[in-house]
């Protein structure tokens, strides 16, 4: 369920914190993993929230933190904890969310590429959110690893996406 902190920060606060993540990073250019890659994980994970009724602030954060910290398009497997540790190092006041909820997205973040059993629906969008994206490396979406409805709709074609 939706609570009070569901509002998304200004755009111009969400600016800020994306230029500086930008500023932080060394693949935002790549049309892999960069700043495009972001924000089709960031629409996905928009319409993954107001279909389940989940936190949208934390989906579009997801989107930007998620691959911030890969050194390469190449196998990274650790840039997940590493983004997950830079996310930790922005106070949740600038992220505007309560201090749990920063660690929530902090583990969707750690565990995104070597997911960990949750029942935290958010959580799983988020990983829906990226995986929804796989199609940019020429890999077809397996719907038997996505977790909400809605993304599973996305994958099938029954729920069409404008980006």
């Amino acid at each position: 369920r939706k609570s009070s902190i569901s509002r998304l920060l200004s755009p111009g606060h969400m600016k800020n914190i994306i230029d500086r993540i930008i500023q932080g990073t060394t693949v935002s250019q790549s049309i892999i993993h960069g700043k495009d890659h972001w924000d089709r994980v960031c629409e996905y994970g928009k319409l993954i929230a107001e279909k389940e009724g989940l936190e949208e602030r934390i989906l579009v954060l997801f989107s930007y933190f998620h691959d911030c910290k890969r050194l390469s398009d190449g196998i990274d497997p650790d840039h997940g904890p590493r983004a997950a540790e830079y996310l930790l190092t922005y106070s949740s006041e600038e992220l505007g969310l309560p201090i749990d909820h920063q660690k929530r997205l902090a583990f969707a973040c750690r565990y995104h590429t070597d997911e960990r059993e949750t029942d935290d629906l958010t959580i799983k969008a988020c990983w829906d959110s990226d995986r929804l994206d796989i199609g940019r490396i020429g890999v077809e979406v397996d719907p038997r690893r996505l977790f909400t409805q809605t993304a599973k709709r996305i994958a099938a074609g029954k729920l069409k996406v404008c980006w």
